[in-house]
């Protein structure tokens, strides 16, 4: 089982649970929503800085070099600090960025579905089951590491209903 994040403060958080090659999406308010459905993922990828910076951390600067765009942690301060907060409750956690991830497939969310959070959910999913098999770009600096999925990921993202995903398989 994977779990991918994508953390919001004043809104619904959209988590995106990956079982079989199937995510089910589901709307959460509370931390302890979080963690009750990702609590037993193998990995989980959180859409969300895990460190503060003052501005842009080294990280992000190497994303805006290889032309994906981020903005700095400073921007979303109480965003990164339930982030860091969730990643001591839950185990392996990772960083990713599900737009740059949508970016490098070369998939338009438009295409997926309707609500981006949705997609951007499904996408932290497959990053986290991209990461445990060995189809993630690795982003990487002093200050952090944001994981993408790799354009060779051999699955394709699929709607099946309006809360559930599906990964084909070999592209």
């Amino acid at each position: 089982m994977y779990c991918g994040i994508d953390l919001a403060v004043k809104r619904k958080t959209t988590i995106g649970v990956l079982n079989n090659y199937e995510i089910r999406i589901y709307e959460v308010s509370t931390n302890e929503e979080i963690i009750q459905l990702c609590n037993k993922a193998n990995i989980t990828a959180i859409d969300s800085p895990l460190s503060h910076s003052k501005g842009f951390r080294n990280v992000d600067k190497e994303m805006i070099r290889r032309g994906f765009r981020v903005l700095p942690p400073s921007f979303m301060s109480k965003l990164v600090e339930r982030a860091i907060e969730l990643s001591r409750s839950l185990k392996n956690v990772i960083e990713t960025h599900p737009t740059s991830t949508l970016k490098n497939l070369g998939i338009n969310w438009r295409r997926l579905h309707e609500v981006k959070d949705y997609v951007d959910a499904a996408a932290c999913a497959m990053v986290a089951l991209g990461y445990e098999i060995g189809y993630v770009e690795e982003i990487k600096a002093n200050d952090g590491i944001i994981y993408l999925l790799s354009k060779n990921f051999p699955y394709e993202l699929k709607r099946k209903d309006y809360y559930t995903f599906y990964l084909k398989g070999a592209k």
